[in-house]
């Protein structure tokens, strides 16, 4: 997809072992959307042949969705005992996500118990996994809270406790998705 197969590509021509998994819903996405992509965008079979037939190392695809196939998804780890899972199985259209109910309920479906999915896959597998997971700014909102800048990362605040006394926590502020795409990234 749009950030996977770069990456997929990289990853290989550093001589890493890639596997592919995607449920290809991209492209469907788009017709619903009514847009095209800016570059033409080619079957992942023909992609893989292109990459193969210029010697970059074969790379296998798995079509699958991680948010419903979950012993799939396990199997799979499980067979495969990745070092490590770069995530990126996420609808990641926000005008899409805001569409109609259908295409609200599809992002958090598939966003939300994709990525619990991998997660729950993760630790029943009993592996030690890293896993990469692509985020968005878009979960802080847009524009400004109060006249506060959007900060990057954490803030630090006191939280005062019922006796008085005061602690210090961490916290990711302010969290005010403007979509229900970004509300599921909100939720990682």
């Amino acid at each position: 997809g749009f950030c996977g197969w770069p990456c997929a590509v990289n990853l290989a021509d550093q001589n890493h072992d890639v596997v592919i998994v995607d449920n290809l819903s991209r492209r469907k996405i788009d017709v619903d959307l009514e847009v095209e992509s800016l570059t033409p965008i080619v079957s992942i079979g023909e992609r893989l042949k292109v990459w193969e037939s210029i010697g970059g190392k074969p790379m296998r695809f798995i079509h699958m969705d991680i948010a419903h196939e979950y012993q799939r998804l396990l199997d799979l780890i499980i067979e495969e005992k990745p070092d490590s899972i770069v995530h990126f199985a996420e609808q990641r259209a926000a005008p899409y996500s805001m569409k109609s109910s259908a295409t609200k309920r599809y992002t958090v479906d598939n966003n939300v118990n994709g990525t619990h999915n991998l997660l729950a896959a993760i630790v029943e597998s009993g592996q030690d996994i890293h896993v990469v997971h692509l985020g968005t700014m878009g979960v802080y909102g847009y524009g400004s809270h109060r006249g506060a800048t959007i900060p990057e990362g954490y803030l630090k605040v006191e939280v005062p406790q019922p006796d008085g006394s005061r602690f210090e926590e961490e916290i990711l502020h302010p969290a005010s998705p403007g979509s229900v795409y970004h509300m599921t990234k909100t939720l990682d």
